[in-house]
């Protein structure tokens, strides 16, 4: 920089001079000696001033490279003290856009590592005595049963496959998973799709419903154990029930910036059919159900489209401001087609779905509600 600055003032001084007799070379020989008299006075100054800042530029790099030193050593102070700074840092945290982002990926997070057993929860017998159903005796049943047939059964809880056992007595089918500080039996499965020591996931598929071992008829056994105790699954998978509930409604809200006025549900889908009159409720319950995959899809998430509604034009799915709009429009749409009989018969002769199997499917459901 000295050297930059040696070279500017030269051109500096020559379009500022200092003290100048006229604007223009108009110097008289009599005037010879004042003005190089005068040129050295000026020289001597500019060179007093060009001494006095390049001193006071060396001054200030002194000054920030001790300030650069002093701060250094506070940070290493800082970092080497034991007590009150240690500084978490988690790395498996992924650097997000925004807030935003980070909130719903959190969320998310947490809803992928809790699932109820079955995509339906209706319980048939209860945890504690009663009259065994095969045996007729009072008996204690220790787990509880759930309504349901040839149906995937979820892990709840992340864990690890412990035992597998293919038995036409007692349990049946069953598998035991270890989820730390609990174990969970599913008994009486008619298929087994995971293997002993398998890591599982919330929401993996360990088995299909069934009717095997001592049962009198299709549905889901579910033990919960603490070391050799059991305990009464009830409260648990209610309380699984609504964190996952709380965890939509968090996920809604971030989505929509407020929470919707009207969250979708089950209960509420039912109100709605009922507000809007549409016959067969339990029916359309089962057809929204299926064709949402329980109100996950993206017709649903994003068009508001309970039921895969088309354009007949040219097959587009309507768009709906929001979900109670597709049940006005289910009503206007399909049921004013109806006119008595058995309504599966009347979704199948309609053709309401390409699937062979749709009302097959959505029997089941209807059943399991």
């Amino acid at each position: 920089m000295k050297k930059i600055l040696q070279l500017i003032f030269p051109v500096a001084i020559t379009f500022f001079p200092g003290n100048t007799m006229a604007q223009f070379h108009t110097i008289v020989k009599d005037d010879a000696k004042k003005v190089e008299e005068g040129n050295k006075t000026r020289d001597l100054i500019m060179k007093n001033e060009e001494d006095y800042f390049f001193s006071y530029q060396d001054s200030v790099e002194r000054t920030e490279k001790e300030t650069e030193r002093k701060n250094k050593d506070e940070d290493q102070e800082f970092f080497n003290t034991t007590a009150g700074h240690e500084i978490s840092i988690d790395r498996d945290v992924p650097v997000f856009v925004n807030a935003r982002d980070s909130l719903v990926f959190g969320l998310i997070k947490e809803r992928m590592s809790v699932c109820l057993p079955l995509d339906f929860i209706s319980i048939n017998s209860g945890y504690g005595f009663r009259r065994d159903p095969v045996s007729k005796c009072e008996k204690f049943h220790d787990g509880i049963d759930l309504k349901c047939n040839m149906q995937h059964v979820y892990s709840m809880l992340p864990g690890k496959v412990t035992k597998v056992v293919y038995s036409n007595k007692g349990y049946g089918n069953h598998v035991i998973l270890d989820y730390g500080h609990i174990q969970c039996l599913y008994g009486h499965l008619a298929a087994i799709t995971v293997h002993e020591g398998d890591a599982v996931f919330a929401g993996s598929i360990v088995g299909i419903s069934g009717n095997t071992g001592k049962s009198s008829g299709p549905h889901l056994h579910i033990k919960i154990m603490a070391g050799k105790k059991s305990l009464n699954p009830t409260p648990f998978v209610a309380y699984l029930n609504k964190y996952i509930t709380g965890l939509q409604d968090k996920l809604a809200y971030v989505r929509f910036g407020t929470r919707p006025p009207r969250e979708l549900s089950i209960a509420s889908l039912f109100e709605a059919l009922d507000k809007y009159r549409v016959a067969f409720p339990k029916i359309v319950v089962a057809q929204a159900l299926l064709e949402t995959g329980y109100f996950t899809s993206n017709v649903c998430v994003n068009y508001n489209n309970l039921f895969g509604l088309r354009r007949p034009s040219d097959g587009s799915y309507y768009k709906f401001n929001n979900w109670e709009e597709s049940v006005k429009a289910y009503r206007d749409y399909v049921q004013y087609k109806y006119r008595g009989g058995d309504y599966f018969k009347f979704l199948d002769n309609i053709g309401y779905a390409e699937d062979p199997a749709y009302i097959y499917k959505v029997r089941s459901i209807t059943n399991s509600l």
